[in-house]
């Protein structure tokens, strides 16, 4: 017999996100002397059959043909609203989130049912914060995108140093790398969805300063020294490599947190830029070009057709719109590593100022395998996991959320831990020596 209300419902079980979240959903939710109760949504009821017996086959559990099956479909607002009022939580991996997104979001906020994504896209999810923050506190629910590679690691990995670093913290510059364990491998990693969304973003980014004007009225204050952007590719401090601006959401996901913990927590926010890793100049001047040539296609309706049209060719391969093969997915990996700088001893104040340079420097890294549909997999489904299991422990009130607001005071960087997304500090020293 169907329970009355699930724990978690996995929304957009069919498409290729949804299809790796099925199994940690299966995994995490028995894990840990849990007995949380689960549902799969989906508009194609074949489709989902079928996916669900693939699992059961994998797993050998025959408690999977029992899994109940919710019918929802987004071109019907009324299906996506019974859906979400079936759940204590909805896992959305329905994107791009732009398009998409804001109809799961209206209907948990109504239904009064948490919420996580793996949305990428700040435009999204800074118009939710907008629209939806005041709704979701007085529902007294979580919503909570950039909940895998963008931005967990990344966000969650400030949080873990923050809390490693002995004196205050002033800066942390991040730089993403990514890599192969098998060079013969060729195909896309990534799935098209995240093409589109970039293409969009790139398309929209001048939307964002009004829309930041009206959700952060207040400025944060000017700290010194002030962390500067290295706009032009410099050699990195770590691995001997170039270091390019890295366009994703990490950036804005961080300062969203630490904006929290200073108006919230009354904590000197951490300034913080975010680069990803280049290997060979060589490499660096392809990546320029093609940068270049999508940043002028993104500016044009007609650009951006061709943008979305023949991915493979504006991307190098690193896209298609073919599915990525699991073996080249599988093989992945990345390395976030976070350089961080400050004092050793601690500022009285949130707004205090250092006269003296920093004198202490500090560098971990956030570490996993698959980073789109793996890792990214595991962070999403232990997020909403832990929403559910640790309510104590999340912000004081509901509301709209970046994950490292959400989850600071959580076990989710612990958790991540145990199942392979590892954090870790590789040294402390001191910058004078």
């Amino acid at each position: 017999m169907m329970a009355e209300k699930l724990d978690i419902i996995l929304f957009g079980v069919t498409g290729f996100t949804g299809k790796h979240a099925l199994k940690y959903v299966h995994k995490f939710s028995s894990a840990r002397g849990r007995h949380l109760t689960w549902g799969v949504a989906g508009r194609n009821e074949s489709r989902i059959r079928a996916i669900l017996t693939d699992l059961e086959k994998e797993t050998e559990d025959a408690s999977i043909a029992k899994v109940p099956i919710i019918l929802a479909d987004l071109s019907d607002p009324q299906t996506i609203q019974n859906m979400a009022s079936r759940a204590r939580l909805i896992i959305n991996c329905c994107g791009p989130y732009r398009f998409m997104g804001e109809t799961v979001v209206k209907a948990c906020v109504e239904a009064g049912t948490h919420h996580v994504d793996v949305s990428g896209e700040p435009m999204f999810m800074e118009k939710m914060q907008l629209e939806y923050n005041e709704k979701a506190k007085e529902k007294g629910i979580y919503i909570v995108s950039a909940c895998g590679l963008d931005s967990i690691p990344c966000d969650l990995g400030l949080i873990f140093l923050q809390k490693k670093f002995e004196g205050t913290l002033n800066s942390v510059e991040t730089f993403l790398k990514t890599g192969t364990e098998d060079p013969s491998l060729t195909g896309p990693a990534i799935n098209y969805g995240t093409w589109e969304s970039a293409v969009y973003g790139v398309a929209t980014a001048d939307q964002l300063r009004p829309l930041r004007s009206k959700l952060f009225s207040k400025k944060l204050p000017k700290l010194e020294p002030r962390l500067a952007t290295n706009k032009l590719p410099f050699k990195a401090p770590i691995d001997d490599e170039w270091a390019v601006v890295f366009p994703g959401s990490d950036r804005s996901v961080m300062i969203r947190t630490q904006r929290y913990l200073y108006e919230e927590k009354k904590q000197r926010p951490v300034q913080v830029q975010t680069y990803f890793l280049v290997a060979t100049f060589w490499q660096l001047m392809i990546l320029g070009v093609f940068g270049i040539i999508f940043a002028l296609l993104s500016k044009f309706q007609f650009g951006r057709n061709l943008l979305l049209k023949y991915p493979s060719l504006f991307s190098g391969g690193a896209f298609d719109t073919k599915e990525p093969s699991e073996e080249v997915i599988e093989k992945s990996w990345f390395k976030i590593s976070l350089v961080g700088k400050g004092w050793k001893e601690k500022l009285a104040g949130p707004e205090d100022q250092y006269k003296n340079p920093p004198n202490k420097g500090i560098l971990a890294e956030v570490r996993g395998k698959n980073p789109g549909y793996g890792s990214t997999c595991i962070c999403l489904v232990l997020a909403g996991i832990v929403i559910l299991t640790e309510p104590s422990n999340l912000p004081k009130a509901g509301g709209v959320y970046s994950p490292g607001a959400t989850f600071s005071e959580t076990s989710l960087i612990e958790q991540l831990d145990e199942n392979g997304v590892t954090f870790k500090v590789i040294k402390e020293y001191d910058i004078n020596e």
